[in-house]
């Protein structure tokens, strides 16, 4: 039945789609998005709420029958990316575009939202829908949790169309399915000097240039080589003149890990070989900050082993996708460390092209993952509640 609800509800997905994709909004903007979500609960007689201090939108599907209470959720938030493909639903905003998929995740939600309501009275117990906003910002579970939104549910299920997967596959494996991430500054310290009497200065650059460097083998030579992890440097900021050494460097980098320990332990090992570097150039080295970002997405064997049974019951054995962990950070790891839950990837890439890379201008989706998508929401949800009643 779910199946052929959702083949029922594709036209609409479709539609909803790339209506969505022609109007993205980048995150926490996303009003306009926020309203087309509450405008088509509305139509459903889907109660709801808008999250304070976001856009947000929490729903709740009451099944005909008690029992728990699972989550679904969809992402709503579009990248600062200029779309150079050629689609007809091509972003009508200039610089933005959806280049991960979110559009696809929000149309599929609202399609299971429809498939869950003809369904609504075989329910055991609740369903709540969470429209997220700002995911590529860091998402605002913390906020819905903090607001009380995440208050008796007991489970929570999260799906990510992606691209590299071909459409009609699904990877729902156990274990670390994308990493944790941290931010990280430093400000290295010089001193002011002519260019042409470099003697008389300390120049920053140089020293912040062997810091990247040097930082490489934190991955390289500190880790456990089973361990993974990546150090990234992403942007420097100094000098201000052609002609003129540096006296001050910023360093903005990036930390992710899969192992919750190495959150704690990279700042440690950066401050040392920065601090060391910064001193062979007679220079100094601060770490401004260190901030903790989401944890890693971690499915346990139990939530997987039911996963897999739904996705089996619904495609079949042969839709199974074998995908090796992502060093992409989910904030819907915040979600499934609050009640646990279960995250994966539908199969997104196209059938008769190749599909271009998440945060890429060209990026795009075969769209019969929206009606796979809204079938695993639904039946999910439905067997997760029947099965724990």
């Amino acid at each position: 039945m779910v199946l052929e609800l959702s083949k029922k509800y594709q036209p609409y997905m479709v539609e909803l789609r790339r209506h969505l994709h022609m109007h993205p909004e980048l995150s926490l903007q996303e009003f306009e998005t926020s309203k087309l979500v509450q405008r088509e609960l509305e139509k459903l007689g889907i109660p709801f709420e808008v999250i304070p201090g976001s856009t947000s939108v929490m729903a709740t599907i009451q099944g005909g029958k008690p029992g728990k209470t699972i989550a679904l959720r969809a992402d709503m938030d579009a990248l600062p990316i200029q779309e150079l493909g050629e689609p007809p639903y091509k972003s009508q905003v200039e610089g933005s575009m959806h280049a991960c998929g979110h559009d696809g995740h929000t149309a599929a939600l609202l399609g299971a939202a429809h498939i869950l309501m003809d369904l609504r009275e075989e329910i055991a117990g609740t369903v709540k829908l969470f429209f997220e906003s700002g995911e590529e910002f860091g998402g605002t579970v913390q906020i819905a949790d903090k607001e009380g939104y995440l208050e008796g549910i007991d489970h929570c299920f999260g799906i990510h169309i992606w691209a590299d997967i071909p459409v009609g596959r699904i990877s729902c494996a156990p274990g670390a399915r994308m990493a944790g991430t941290d931010l990280f500054t430093l400000k290295i310290t010089g001193k002011g000097a002519h260019a042409s009497t470099p003697n008389q200065g300390i120049d920053a650059i140089v020293a912040a240039s062997s810091i990247v460097m040097n930082l490489q083998t934190i991955v390289s030579r500190e880790l456990f080589p089973q361990d993974v992890g990546l150090v990234t440097i992403g942007k420097l900021t100094a000098g201000q003149r052609f002609n003129a050494i540096a006296d001050e460097a910023i360093l903005e980098g990036n930390l992710r890990y899969f192992d919750p320990a190495l959150s704690d332990q990279y700042p440690v090992m950066i401050n040392r070989i920065a601090e060391n570097t910064a001193a062979a150039f007679r220079a100094k080295s601060e770490m401004i900050h260190h901030l903790k970002g989401t944890p890693a997405v971690i499915n346990t064997e139990e939530n997987t082993a039911f996963g897999q049974k739904v996705v089996a019951e619904l495609f079949g054995e042969d839709c199974f996708y074998d995908m090796p962990p992502l060093m992409a950070g989910e904030d819907f790891a915040i979600f499934m460390e609050k009640v646990g839950g279960l995250f994966v990837f539908v199969g997104g890439g196209f059938r008769d092209k190749e599909s271009a890379p998440h945060h890429n201008g060209h990026f795009d989706i075969d769209e019969d993952s929206l009606r796979i998508s809204a079938a695993l929401h639904a039946q999910y949800a439905i067997q997760y509640l029947a099965s724990h009643t």
